[in-house]
């Protein structure tokens, strides 16, 4: 139980509680590991927990009927994946799968929403995430229509790699970064060694090394005149 009130503690979603908030939902938390490939959460099914993504990668699709599933966004560590649907009592809009192996924080969805019902401080950090979701779908939307794969590419090692360092561990298969950054996975490679080419990032396997940050914002930027279509490469 203690090392549990310690994860849940570190968590931004959680830490924001009061701690009789936090200590009631701990009394109902379980931890969930979920091995790569496997099916975290399915779409249109009731969203009965709330999921934390305290470790690994989540991959979020979402697909029609009898359609192929389109990847709509990647769910990092820290990450509320069903926070949406747990609140507002709905079922999934998405499937999760886990690529790379993970490790979850599993709470009652009614339970979380009693607490954030009773505590500003948890129900001002659920807005904030809702809104930092929102954002980053919109800023996928731009990210589609103005940058080229090149671009994108860099963009999206730049929001992966921690402030103050210079190298990122990148988990998930390359096929679904491609998917989700809207490109195929032989353009996502030529535009990665057309970096490493230039000097701007070394390859390491899943590890990345970016010496210079700052040139690497400067190839992300849209060029004037971008294409305001959508482009797939």
């Amino acid at each position: 139980m203690r090392a549990r009130a310690g994860v849940i503690a570190t968590g931004p979603l959680l830490a924001a509680a009061s701690p009789e908030a936090r200590a009631a939902l701990m009394a109902q938390t379980t931890m969930l590991a979920v091995p790569r490939g496997g099916i975290i959460l399915r779409q249109d099914t009731p969203a009965d927990r709330l999921l934390i993504l305290l470790q690994g990668s989540v991959g979020l699709s979402t697909a029609e009927q009898e359609g192929a599933a389109t990847l709509v966004e990647i769910a990092a560590a820290g990450d509320a994946l069903s926070i949406v649907a747990a609140l507002l009592n709905m079922p999934h809009a998405v499937t999760g799968t886990a690529l790379a192996p993970c490790r979850l924080l599993a709470i009652p969805a009614i339970a979380f929403r009693l607490a954030a019902a009773e505590d500003a401080g948890l129900m001002r950090a659920a807005m904030e995430q809702m809104a930092r979701q929102a954002r980053l779908l919109m800023d996928q939307v731009v990210n589609l229509k103005t940058r080229d794969a090149t671009q994108r590419a860099a963009r999206f090692l730049l929001h992966r790699l921690p402030a103050q360092c210079s190298t990122v561990d990148i988990p998930e298969p390359r096929v679904a970064i491609a998917a989700w950054l809207g490109m195929t996975p032989e353009s996502l490679s030529r535009a990665l060694h057309g970096l490493e080419a230039t000097g701007l990032l070394r390859l390491k396997g899943r590890r990345v090394d970016v010496p210079d940050r700052a040139a690497l914002h400067r190839v992300s930027l849209p060029r004037p005149g971008a294409s305001q279509a959508a482009r797939r490469v």
